[in-house]
């Protein structure tokens, strides 16, 4: 076999778990790797999954990736380097020598097609009105692969680029028909994942997705969860984890209390807007110059 054929089957059954003898699902913790300075004890060592296989990568000071192999070279193999034929075939030496856990695949499940967004776009003129009365432009219409079915607006959500759920909202008089609703098949994520996964700075975390789009136009990094101001996912505090979390709830009794238990699920700081705007979104119409200056001085405190 072939040093090619040998790294294909190491990363297709080797465990990088396995290899750092981590037992919980843990995405994100302190690099292991020993050339890594360490300022301070903050988790900045990921691994995930890309095309099937598993991968790591380091966003602290050492800045390293790679695969399972690259992982065994760096952490045993003095001066290791992944483009030297040697030290890679010593690394994989260690790793079938030592470490004899196999890799589990995680099943997939795909419950809703990857472009079934593609089904409710492009939405109607009554739909993009409505968008610019919450304040949302054409540009993020765009940009959100926002679409409409019937008298709802369609806003689709996706998690490392794929379709996790479409939730409809209701931009009609809703006095008969239900509010919000999800496509049937649909996971709860963060809307605007792939924009915070693993963000080093500020991220806001608002109730919901057209605060979010709003926000993320004024060029802030924000977040909401999908499921309702309710839901948590532990994988959500995981794609949070380097970053200085903000929740932003509401000026009601509601929204002040779903907001302190977002502040609480994710250790953050909870602020609010003037008390004379029910929730952000109105005071981001009313005065957008001034919202920006609030959430840009809650994103630097």
């Amino acid at each position: 076999m072939t040093l090619k054929d040998d790294l294909e089957t190491a990363r297709s059954t080797h465990d990088i778990r396995s290899v750092l003898g981590l037992s919980d699902n843990k995405r994100v913790i302190v690099c292991p790797l020993p050339g890594h300075t360490h300022v301070s004890n903050t988790p900045s060592f990921s691994i995930y999954w890309r095309k099937g296989l598993q991968w790591w990568k380091c966003h602290g000071s050492c800045q390293r990736e790679g695969d399972v192999v690259d992982l065994v070279g760096y952490l045993r193999v003095p001066g290791y380097n992944p483009r030297d034929p040697d030290k890679v075939r010593e690394a994989l030496g260690l790793l079938d020598s030592r470490y004899e856990v196999k890799l589990v695949i995680p099943e997939k499940t795909i419950r809703l097609a990857g472009d079934e967004w593609m089904n409710f776009i492009p939405p109607s003129r009554e739909v993009v009105e409505y968008a610019h009365t919450r304040g949302i432009t054409d540009a993020s219409i765009k940009k959100f692969r926002i679409g409409q079915k019937d008298s709802y607006m369609a806003i689709p959500a996706f998690q490392d680029g794929r379709l996790m759920g479409i939730k409809f909202r209701s931009f009609r008089d809703c006095t008969k028909a239900r509010r919000f609703w999800s496509q049937a098949g649909s996971i709860k994520t963060l809307f605007n994942w792939d924009k915070i996964y693993l963000e080093t700075g500020t991220v806001f975390v608002v109730k919901g997705e057209i605060p979010a789009m709003i926000i993320d136009q004024m060029g802030f990094n924000v977040c909401a969860p999908t499921g309702g101001e309710g839901s948590y996912l532990d994988s959500w505090r995981t794609a949070l984890a380097l970053a200085n979390v903000v929740v932003i709830g509401d000026n009601d009794a509601p929204g002040r209390v779903l907001g302190d238990t977002r502040a609480k699920f994710f250790t953050a700081k909870l602020v609010f807007p003037p008390e004379e705007f029910q929730d952000i979104d109105k005071y981001i119409l009313a005065d957008p110059e001034a919202a920006a200056e609030t959430l840009r001085k809650w994103s630097e405190e």
